[in-house]
Formats: structure tokens, sequence, C-alpha cells
């Protein structure tokens, strides 16, 4: 079986969030038990030439975008392990400082952007001859692609018509919603600017596209590939999801714990694991000290990393900042995101210096001696489709405090509902209520050591490597090839 990756962004080249740790991890899995994986994303001018020596893959692709045509230079690289990486220059279009927006919103011609995008790796494959069996396609970047493929490219030749697609979304929030007038750009007939296609309210829906045309959908847990089909969670295409539902599947994502290992992490203080946690206390005194503190009053230390949004749950946080400020606690917060809320956690911090520390960046380091140092880990999410910092955090020993939601719940065990198998803590409602009260039993279950190193120990001892993942996709590639007919 031979499958391509597609993906907006992709570990190492490029990242804004978890989609990029996914769609990096998952070929190289995929590779390891025996599936042929590629993977194809953007040349920005993020990535490193010198790191990545691109290579020339066969002659330019000419693309219709509207009435006039974009060329599009297909380069190559190595991305590890037997993955070849392939990437789409265009500088009009991605030799920009930032993947997607500025500070100051999106770019206004993203649809125009991602639609070339999808279509030159759909003429890079029909020039080029090359066949993969799975176009597995990720988030709304991408939903052009299936949608191609059963209209524009549905007699695009042998490489194309022997590929099944897999429509994969890592967070249904984002959407990728554009006025009407970009449907003439893509390329697509307005015969499909209905409610049975990719229309919205009147406006054009990309990751809808994806989620009509895809052969099997999949999203990143199995709880969430559920919440979805509700008004709760849909975002408005819960209808759509549920006349899906049985070609929609839940798994969850793998981590790469060549990255995320305390006991090889470069970039911790000291080095530790289940059997030996000395090194633990050199990694808190160290964050201790990367946020101002040098004093070690032996409360324990909370860690926040995150976008800085709703969806993450910092109106709950703002609601009782105060309170947590009067908490035996120390609190650190690093991220950034809507401006109100970066707002707001620097005015907690400054209100509470010596309880509460924010930094306001993309730090992949501090990331890093957070999850190490920390002694527990907020993620208080509204939603979370599967969320990934929470397993960060039980292989470093920091226990989460998460919200009952997505892959929050199928990965963290409630240490006082299942004291035998508890992991961490979490609540159910979105409210600021319950938030304290789990926090609160977290604080209570940190001054009993014992008990304390027990969970920590439970939480170190899980396993979400991507082996298991990788085969439950290559599983979901099977059943897409069998609904379209083809073999591998």
């Amino acid at each position: 079986m031979r499958v391509l990756v597609v993906s907006s962004e992709i570990v190492p080249f490029a990242k804004t969030g978890g989609l990029a740790d996914v769609t990096g991890a998952l070929p190289k899995a995929l590779r390891r038990i025996g599936v042929e994986a590629d993977c194809i994303l953007p040349l920005y001018r993020a990535v490193d030439r010198e790191r990545f020596p691109l290579v020339p893959e066969g002659t330019s692709v000419r693309v219709p975008v509207g009435h006039r045509e974009e060329t599009g230079t297909i380069l190559k690289t190595d991305a590890g392990e037997g993955v070849g990486a392939y990437l789409v220059r265009n500088d009009r279009y991605f030799d920009r400082e930032f993947l997607y927006a500025t500070k100051d919103g999106d770019y206004v011609d993203n649809c125009e952007r991602f639609a070339f995008f999808c279509r030159a790796v759909l003429e890079w494959l029909v020039q080029s001859g090359r066949r993969y069996d799975i176009l597995h396609c990720n988030d709304w970047q991408t939903g052009l692609i299936p949608a191609y493929l059963r209209t524009i490219y549905s007699h695009g030749g042998e490489t194309l018509s022997a590929a099944a697609t897999v429509f994969t979304v890592h967070n249904l929030g984002y959407q990728g919603l554009f006025w009407n007038h970009d449907l003439p750009m893509t390329g697509l007939s307005w015969d499909l600017f209905t409610p049975k296609g990719v229309e919205f309210y009147g406006k054009l829906n990309l990751l809808k596209a994806g989620l009509v045309f895809a052969d099997v959908l999949s999203t990143v847990s199995d709880t969430y590939s559920r919440e979805i089909q509700t008004p709760e969670y849909g975002h408005g295409l819960e209808g759509v999801l549920y006349e899906r539902r049985e070609d929609l599947y839940g798994i969850l994502n793998g981590v790469a714990y060549e990255d995320w290992d305390p006991r090889t992490d470069p970039g911790i203080a000291a080095p530790f694991f289940r059997e030996d946690l000395s090194g633990k206390a050199l990694c808190r005194a160290d964050l201790l000290r990367e946020f101002g503190w040098m004093e070690d009053t032996g409360d324990p230390v909370i860690g926040l990393v995150g976008r800085l949004t709703a969806q993450k749950g910092f109106d709950l946080l703002e609601t009782i900042g105060d309170w947590l400020a009067e908490q035996p606690m120390r609190l650190v917060i690093l991220g950034t995101g809507e401006r109100n809320y970066e707002l707001a956690m620097e005015s907690l911090g400054r209100r509470h210096p010596g309880r509460i520390s924010v930094r306001l960046a993309f730090d992949n380091r501090l990331a890093h001696k957070i999850e190490a140092g920390a002694d527990i880990f907020l993620m208080p999410s509204r939603y979370e489709p599967c969320g990934l910092n929470q397993i960060y955090s039980m292989k470093y020993g920091t226990v989460p405090v998460v919200r009952n939601t997505g892959g929050l719940a199928d990965t963290v065990v409630d240490a006082d509902r299942d004291p035998g198998r508890g992991t961490g803590f979490a609540f159910d409602r979105y409210d600021g209520q319950e938030l304290k009260e789990a926090i609160s039993r977290a604080l209570a279950a940190y001054a009993d050591r014992k008990r304390w190193k027990a969970i920590v120990l439970r939480g170190m001892e899980q396993d979400f490597s991507w082996d298991a993942s990788a085969r439950r996709y290559a599983d979901l590639y099977a059943k897409a090839l069998r609904k379209r007919g083809l073999k591998a």
C-alpha cells in the first residue's frame, strides 16, 4: 500500500500546532509497519533550506486558478525513516512570514492559496505518473482534494482513478469559510454550491468539501468522533457528520516519544524516568528560575501551554484567576493567541507576580521545560479533539487536570473516580466552579505524597506511541479502498 499524507503543515518543516506533529509522525509510523508513506506540504519561507536540501522533482506544474494559471514547482527532501517529503513551491502564495495569518488576521487570499496547493498536488501526480493508493488529506486546507477527485479530476487517468481518499478532521472549529465568490476561482461548478455540497449558510466551506466527498472520514479520538455529531460540538456540520456516521472513525493520535521522553530529552535540566524521579526536582528548580522565581516555596507548580483562545479554556481561567492565586501553588502560562486573552493573562500575572507568571510566546524549548518541571498540567478545554499535552505530561510525571471531553476523556482517568487506575483529575461541565473543584482535588492529592507518587507513576507507564494508531490507519485505508472497489 502506498500512502501520500497531504497537509498544510508537517513537522519538521513547518508547524503552528498539533496538526504538524501528527502529520509528521504518522508517515514514519506507517513506514515502520510496512506501509510505503510519503508526505507533501507547501514550501513556506519558514522551511529550513540548509537543514533540508531540496531537489527538484520533475518539471513545473501549471495550475488553473480561476481564469489564469499559476506555476508550481515540486521539490523533494528527506523527512527521515524512508519518508519522502515533497514541497510545493509558489513564492506568491507561500513566501510569507506566517503560514495562515498575521496578528491582524487571516491572509485574505487563503482560499486561493490552498485551492492552488490542492490542485498542484493533483497536477503533479497526473504529470509525474506517481501512484498512491491513498491520498490522506488533513483539515480544511486539503478539503478540496476529495472534491476535485470526484469532479474535475474524475477522469484523471490511472494515477488518480486508482486512489481512494481519507479525510481527517483535527479540529472542526476551523473550517475554511470563504465568501461564495471564491467558488469560480477553485474551478468547482456552481452545481456543488448547495447544502448537500460545499455551501454553508451562503459561504464556501472547504472543510465541508472534504467531509462530503472523501471516501472515509476520521477524527483524532473516539469521543470526539461522537461529540461532533451533536449540536454542541458540531459547529453547524453535525448533520453532515451524522449522515456520514458509517464512514466516520475516531483514531487517537499517537505521540512521538523520541521527541517527548524525559529519559532522553536534551532540552531539560536533567533526565529522569519512572524508576528514578530525582531529575524531576532539578527540572522543577530550573523551571522556577526560568520564570523568575529563585525561591522554591514547596508549593506545586501548575503548567499551562497552549493557544490563548476560548476553546482552550482561557475564559474559565480568567474568571477563576484571582481565586487561583490564593491557592498554595504557582502557575506558569506559555502561549499566544487572541489579544483579549493575552491581555487578561498579562493582567493576571501583574496582579499576582508571586503566584502567576506568563510568557506570551511560541517556544518549543520552554514547552519541554514546563512539561518536565511542572507538577500539574492544566487543560480546561471547552472541547479538545485529541490533545497531546496531557499525554506528554503523563510521560514527564506531570499530573494533568482536564475537562472530560474529546481526547482528554479518552486518555486521562480521574484519580478520585477510579483510585486504582487514575492518572489525573477531570471535570465535566464547562464551568468555573467545576474547574476550581478539580484543581482543589489535585492540590489535595499533591499534599498526600504517597498517593501523589502512585498517580505520577501510573501516568508515566501509559503508552500512547504511534504504532497502534498507525495500524488503525492502515485498516482505515483498506476500508477506503474496499469502498471504492480498489485493491492496494
